[in-house]
């Protein structure tokens, strides 16, 4: 199988913070996103740190359990020290985080008691030591169809990985070794535009097979972006359908997919419910589920996010 043509070549220099896009214009936003579902431990890690307007930082990290409303832990900072060089090698209110090998390898660790600023949640506190390896070149939106909206960002890679690492939360202690997936993106980010969305994340836990998809609702149209990954060939998402089953709270307890390629490959995948947490971002409610999987048949696992208009889920779900 052989490319249908040439996909964005990123540079080590994508790695670093772009300055002269992600410091103005409005809903200016420069961010990395790191996900580690671990099913098999009823576990979600999640990181995300940012930067707006240039100048103010922010991070959030959370580790989901079998209670989408209760984390096991939360800590965020709205306004958090930055420190450090660049985007090689920094920390963001507690959160050190290393880009040693550009474009491949990211590394991170968190102990509670280091957090400069922010607020936990968690009483028996976090440490966590976070390896990403990148099992293939990072995979550019605008490479779409749809490409990438120009209030999603400027440009963001995506990219499917093996994770590696430990976790002590209170008196659980654990080593783990799975899949997972990351993101940079810089330029706008405007939460405002979007209706519905289905982010999805796997990969076969041999890393030989993943999927990275996003499937957007977004003033009366279907935008479809991300890739599949096979047999060393990444191929831009040509089709997509997932469908998830919802349980009263609108959280996803499965979800089916069925996605095609560029290259006329096809791919599915399916999902089952293990950990995750519903989380309030602005107006906007993101369940974020680690899933048992299977993908192109062989065992997997996958992250799926799906993000509502809070007071949609509360119109249809009786909350308050």
């Amino acid at each position: 199988m052989t490319a249908t043509r040439r996909l964005t070549r990123f540079t080590p220099e994508d790695d670093l913070l772009h300055d002269e896009i992600s410091r103005s214009g409005p809903h200016a936003r420069e961010s990395l996103l790191l996900t580690a579902p671990i099913p098999e431990e009823q576990l979600l890690v999640f990181l995300y740190l940012w930067r707006e307007g240039g100048t103010r930082w922010g991070r959030f990290l959370f580790v989901g359990g079998p209670d989408m409303a209760e984390p096991l832990f939360v800590s965020h900072s709205d306004d958090a020290e930055f420190t450090g060089d660049d985007l090689r090698d920094f920390t963001v209110g507690g959160l050190h985080w290393r880009q040693p090998d550009p474009l491949t390898v990211a590394e991170v660790d968190f102990r509670t008691e280091r957090s400069a600023s922010g607020t936990s949640i968690g009483a028996d506190g976090l440490e966590l030591s976070l390896r990403f390896d990148g099992i293939h070149e990072p995979f550019s939106w605008h490479d779409n169809a749809d490409g990438c909206p120009d209030w999603v960002a400027h440009n963001r890679y995506e990219q499917s990985g093996v994770t590696r690492g430990s976790l002590t939360l209170g008196e659980r202690r654990l080593e783990f070794t799975g899949v997972g997936h990351r993101d940079h993106s810089w330029g706008s980010r405007n939460w405002n535009m979007l209706q519905h969305w289905k982010w999805m994340n796997a990969a076969t836990r041999d890393g030989a097979v993943s999927l990275h998809a996003m499937i957007m609702f977004v003033k009366g149209r279907i935008l479809v972006n991300g890739y599949l990954n096979r047999d060393g060939l990444v191929s831009p998402i040509a089709t997509a359908e997932a469908t998830a089953e919802l349980d009263e709270r609108m959280i996803h307890r499965s979800l089916s997919g069925v996605f095609t390629d560029e290259a006329g490959r096809e791919m599915a995948l399916e999902c089952g419910y293990a950990a995750g947490w519903s989380m309030p971002i602005q107006h906007l409610l993101l369940n974020e589920i680690s899933m048992t999987a299977t993908l192109d048949a062989a065992p997997a696992v996958a992250h799926v996010e799906l993000g509502w208009p809070a007071d949609y889920v509360r119109a249809l779900t009786g909350g308050s």
